[in-house]
């Protein structure tokens, strides 16, 4: 009868270990990471989210352009910090992210990201800077910082995160026939230079 009470008594205190846990856990990833500290608020407007889609489109009329002719070109867009902010803003109020705020910074170097996750219960909020690498015509994104709220994390949820950007990045330009050659982040611009396919 002991050993039973014992037994019962044990899983009954990992049970409120387990709760407390979970807890603790959703208030820390619903504080604001430390990396926001070091984000810089960026203007947006509906005339700078144009412009964005603006910029895109004349990459992609430049890009079919060389594809028909089999010419390899080369091919530059810079995107401004306020642009790519007013692109985001817009498509959150469309409803086409998974989120309920977004700011990124692009510093000398690398870029700064913070959003706010729409999750059941808690948002989760969460940030990271990192840079971008290109290997093989493709850029590849590393993470040199990446916070959940304030949850300790290990490494290994750094190396997560890293591999789910680059699995988005990877089908967001699968079908472009583009090999980056650079992405660069300078004066609050991201420059990403690439030459077209010929397909031979």
């Amino acid at each position: 009868m002991r050993l039973i009470r014992g037994i019962i008594m044990a899983i009954g205190v990992i049970g409120i270990l387990v709760i407390i846990t979970l807890i603790t856990g959703f208030y820390l990833y619903s504080l604001s990471p430390s990396i926001l500290a070091r984000a810089i608020p960026v203007g947006v407007s509906p005339e700078a989210a144009q412009s964005f889609d603006d910029k895109v489109e004349a990459a992609n009329t430049q890009i079919k352009s060389a594809i028909e002719a089999r010419q390899a070109r080369e091919i530059n867009v810079t995107v401004t910090e306020s642009e790519a902010n007013s692109k985001l803003v817009q498509l959150l109020a469309e409803g086409k992210l998974p989120l309920k705020r977004v700011l990124v910074n692009f510093d000398d170097g690398y870029f700064l990201v913070y959003a706010v996750v729409d999750a059941p219960v808690i948002d989760a909020k969460m940030a990271a800077i990192g840079r971008i690498t290109v290997s093989d015509g493709k850029p590849n994104v590393v993470l040199d910082e990446y916070n959940l709220g304030k949850l300790p994390l290990p490494p290994s949820a750094k190396n997560r995160a890293e591999q789910v950007a680059n699995i988005l990045v990877s089908l967001q330009i699968s079908d472009i026939p583009l090999d980056v050659t650079s992405v660069q982040f300078s004066d609050h611009q991201i420059i990403i230079s690439g030459t077209t396919r010929t397909g031979e």
